[in-house]
């Protein structure tokens, strides 16, 4: 599956250096945790994912 965001990311990642934080933000249900993940697993050797989701 490829996304849009992906292309951004990948910018992001270039031009950060490392000195920067990402946030993925956006409309429930629409694939940000998996791109974030497929980001992560491609990009980098290890990372980590903190999920903020609150069930109530």
């Amino acid at each position: 599956m490829e996304r849009k965001i992906y292309k951004t990311l990948t910018d992001w990642k270039k031009n950060s250096a490392g000195k920067t934080a990402l946030l993925v933000d956006g409309a429930r249900r629409v694939g940000k945790r998996y791109i974030a993940a497929k980001f992560a697993k491609t990009a980098y050797k290890s990372y980590i994912l903190i999920d903020f989701n609150i069930f109530i």
